[in-house]
C-alpha cells in the first residue's frame, strides 16, 4: 500500500511541481525504504536526472545505503556522467568490497574505453564474491570475445590463407553484430 502511496505522489510531483523542487518535495514525503522504488521508477520512465537527484536526496535521509549509491552510479552514468561513475563505483568498492554488482558496472566502463584488462580483473572480482552473477559472467564473456577478435584482426595479415582463422573472425563479428 505504501508503495502505491509514494507511486502517487511520485506522479503528483513529475507533473505538477517545477524540476527543482519537486523531487525535493517527493523526497520530505517519503520513508527511507521507498527511496530505491521510486528512484528505479523514475529510471523506467527514462527520467534519469530525476533518478539521480532522488537519490542523492535519498542518501542525505540514509547516507549507508549502498543501493541508493549504486543507483546514484548508474544514474550519473545513463547521464553521460561516466568519470562521476567511475569515481562513485570506486568509492563504492572500497566501502563494500563484498557488493559484486559495482565491480560488473565499472568494469563495462573501463571495457567501453578500451581497457580490457581492467574490466577483466573486475569482473574476476565480481565472480569471486559471487560465482552465480550471471551478468558479470556475460560480460566477461563479451570480453573474451573482443580479445579474440583483437587477436584473429592482428593474425590475419601474416596468415592470409588460414581458412580456420577467417571463419572464426567472421563467426565473432557475426556474434557482434547481432549482440549491438
Amino acid at each position: 500500500m505504501r508503495r502505491l502511496i509514494t507511486a502517487t505522489l511520485l506522479s503528483f510531483a513529475i507533473a505538477s511541481a517545477s524540476a527543482g523542487t519537486q523531487m525535493e518535495d517527493l523526497a520530505m514525503k517519503l520513508h527511507p525504504a521507498d527511496f530505491p522504488f521510486q528512484v528505479e521508477q523514475l529510471f523506467e520512465s527514462g527520467n534519469n536526472a530525476s533518478a539521480l537527484e532522488l537519490a542523492e536526496l535519498g542518501l542525505k535521509k540514509n547516507p549507508k545505503s549502498a543501493q541508493l549509491r549504486f543507483m546514484r552510479a548508474n544514474a550519473l552514468e545513463r547521464l553521460g556522467r561516466t568519470n562521476e561513475a567511475r569515481k562513485a563505483l570506486s568509492d563504492m568498492i572500497a566501502q563494500y568490497p563484498e557488493i559484486p554488482d559495482p565491480y560488473n558496472n565499472l568494469a563495462r566502463l573501463e571495457a567501453s574505453e578500451g581497457r580490457l584488462e581492467e574490466a577483466i580483473r573486475l569482473l574476476q572480482r565480481a565472480l569471486l564474491i559471487n560465482p552465480d552473477f550471471a551478468l558479470a559472467r556475460k560480460n566477461l564473456g563479451d570480453i573474451y570475445l573482443a580479445l579474440a577478435r583483437e587477436c584473429y584482426e592482428m593474425a590475419t595479415p601474416a596468415l592470409p590463407a588460414n581458412k580456420v582463422l577467417a571463419v572464426r573472425l567472421q563467426t565473432i563479428k557475426r556474434l557482434e553484430a547481432a549482440n549491438r
